[in-house]
């Protein structure tokens, strides 16, 4: 059995290369020399790191396209072509003054290749010996100098490494002669062993397996049926609910659309499955809501979604690894097509253009592409997207984007609390809800500010207290009062749908509790204030304030700058990490609150892997008499 799929795969993979559809020899799996009889090509690796390689060739501009190969010894493990006229923005490259891997702002980058480990280099700021001086920046907008025309390249390079060992020889090629690598010389030996071998990966290729988009060896996607099935079945179903709800049909975009215009089918290499849908929106904010919108039908209909700046990830919770990317577009105001995801080309194209949608096959199946696609493929790639490039990278090689259309941290924000209590539910209590219930001066009543699922207002209610739960995600205050409702605390646990951004509704909200007693209120804000921004954390705080009485109490706790940078169990969205005694000492002459207790340290409160570095902070509002001293601590910090 296992001899007749050895056979039908590679009979698959010859009939795949005879289509264009894999590498063929001259471009993957292939034999390379190090040297050939041409001349020597002009140009040179500035970046190679254990995740990326980028660099430039100089030639005349009418020359023809040129094929560089990244090579291991003999073996081509992947070619793309140069293209003109691009920044090496985004590379971080050593040579234009970013550190390899000592630049904490280059590493939260989303654009950012740099592997952590990676050796750190001397830079136009930062020599790495004292006898080098520092060096002539280079121009300010990333590109080379050359009477020629340059011409910049890139490899994601992230998974060979297991392959090669200390003796392999790494050189970047053009016709066969290998250009010069930054801090290397003619080629890169590895500094680190793999546990596997040169020859395995070249098993591996010949069943079909390459360098795919992220850099990782994989089988290739015109091969692997089981990523295709999976692929289509979730475009047509996110295809279905965006066009019975919001009367939109999705279709192919990005390298989706680019690999059925060019191949017919998947590009080899892709690394997903890319589809959109054109807005009916001429204004990029509005654009931008709808896409919320639309992550939010999405999570109500049980799939999983991670919301992006300019692009949703959609996935099917019980196959995590699988999934496609939604993009939005629209006509502005001028008629041209707007893509906030951005283009890596610079062909017009208008509404005048648009011919609207026709069915088209792509593997077993159809799919939707756009009347007249070449042209947009253009706009979306330049004019040589006819030619392949597997090193092809947005960061380096997008032209511009529509920032309009972009979704502000506060809509991702808002997605992502809506997913996440779409899949998590928590039955106890915080240890923060546990340390105030431990105070003898807790509030009898509370407003619990960020709420989210009404876990800690639960509990609060289940010891005796009467709380408020407000919070800006309508998924978590539907499900806060259906799991109060099942625990028969719904009398003591109420909540509402509240953005702290309008406050307005914070004042009336925070009022009609206030106006429920003559004892003091607590205002808790566990989780919280780290999740929105500063400008709207004190206007948040300067609310409180107001609303509250001599006597009534703040209860919070939030991350803070010792917490940067560490280990999050909960994947990516939006933090803010703020100095603990900064706010400390802030809450007295800015806020009118005393300070009751403070501190700031690790175990407060960790889940799975995670410890965070928080701080707990309870204060009084003090009466308005004694605000000039308000910031004065009522007893030393616990």
């Amino acid at each position: 059995m296992r001899a007749r799929i050895g056979r039908a795969r590679r009979a698959a993979v010859r009939r795949a290369r005879e289509r264009g559809l894999l590498p063929g020899a001259a471009t993957s799996g292939a034999t390379a020399p190090l040297s050939a009889p041409s001349g020597p090509a002009v140009g040179m690796v500035e970046h190679f790191s254990r995740r990326l390689v980028v660099g430039w060739i100089s030639l005349p501009a009418d020359a023809p396209a040129a094929r560089v190969s990244l090579v291991a010894d003999d073996f081509v493990l992947a070619s793309t072509y140069a293209t003109a006229s691009s920044a090496m923005s985004g590379s971080h490259s050593a040579l234009r003054g970013g550190k390899v891997s000592t630049d904490s702002t280059a590493k939260n980058s989303k654009d950012n290749e740099t592997a952590p480990g990676d050796d750190a280099v001397g830079t136009a700021e930062d020599p790495r010996h004292d006898w080098q001086g520092t060096l002539i920046k280079g121009p300010d907008d990333d590109r080379r100098n050359s009477t020629e025309q340059i011409r910049v390249f890139s490899f994601r390079v992230r998974g060979i490494w297991p392959y090669v060992g200390r003796r392999t020889q790494l050189s970047v090629q053009v016709d066969g002669r290998a250009l010069p690598i930054f801090r290397h010389g003619m080629f890169l030996r590895p500094r680190g062993r793999g546990k596997r071998t040169l020859h395995e990966l070249r098993e591996k290729f010949a069943e079909g397996y390459l360098l795919n988009q992220q850099g990782q060896v994989a089988l290739s996607r015109t091969l692997d049926r089981q990523w295709q099935d999976a692929m289509l079945r979730l475009h047509h179903r996110v295809h279905e609910l965006v066009a019975e709800q919001f009367g939109h049909r999705t279709f192919a975009i990005y390298g989706t659309l680019l690999g059925a215009v060019r191949e017919g089918g998947p590009i080899g290499h892709d690394a997903d499955f890319d589809t959109a849908y054109l807005s009916e929106h001429t204004h990029g904010a509005r654009a931008a809501e709808e896409l919320v919108e639309i992550a939010l039908a999405l999570v109500a209909d049980g799939l999983e979604v991670e919301c992006g700046a300019t692009a949703l990830h959609v996935s099917d919770p019980g196959r995590p690894g699988e999934r496609i990317d939604l993009f939005h577009c629209y006509f502005d105001d001028e008629g041209a097509i707007a893509f906030p995801f951005g283009v890596a080309g610079t062909t017009p194209f208008t509404g005048e253009d648009w011919g609207g949608l026709t069915a088209t096959p792509f593997l077993h199946d159809e799919i939707l592409v756009p009347v007249g696609a070449e042209k947009l493929v253009a706009h979306l790639y330049g004019d040589d997207w006819q030619r392949p490039k597997p090193g092809f990278n947005w960061a380096i090689d997008r032209t511009g984007w529509s920032v309009e259309g972009r979704l502000s941290t506060e809509q991702q924000t808002k997605v992502h609390w809506a997913n996440f209590y779409s899949r998590n539910r928590f039955t106890d209590g915080s240890s923060f809800c546990r340390f105030v219930l431990e105070r003898e001066d807790a509030p009898r009543h509370l407003v619990d500010i960020g709420c989210g699922d009404g876990r800690d207002a639960r509990a609060l209610a289940a010891a005796g207290k009467t709380v408020l739960g407000l919070d800006a995600s309508p998924e978590g205050v539907r499900r806060a009062r259906e799991s109060a409702r099942e625990a028969g605390l719904d009398e003591r646990a109420s909540f509402e749908v509240c953005d702290v951004t309008d406050l307005d509704a914070v004042e009336r909200l925070l009022g009609s509790m206030t106006a429920r007693t003559d004892g003091p209120v607590g205002f808790y804000l566990r989780f919280f204030l780290h999740a929105i921004p500063e400008r709207a954390q004190d206007d948040l705080l300067r609310q409180v304030a107001a609303s509250a009485r001599p006597g009534d109490l703040l209860l919070a706790e939030f991350r803070t700058l010792g917490d940067e940078g560490q280990h999050k169990a909960h994947g990516k969205h939006y933090r803010r990490y703020q100095d603990a005694e900064v706010f400390r000492e802030q809450l007295g002459p800015r806020y009118g609150f005393a300070v009751q207790y403070f501190q700031e340290s690790r175990g407060l409160s960790p889940y799975g892997d995670e410890d965070p570095m928080l701080c707990r902070v309870v204060a009084r509002r003090a009466d308005t008499r004694l605000l000039g001293t308000a910031h004065q601590p009522a007893f030393p910090a616990g």
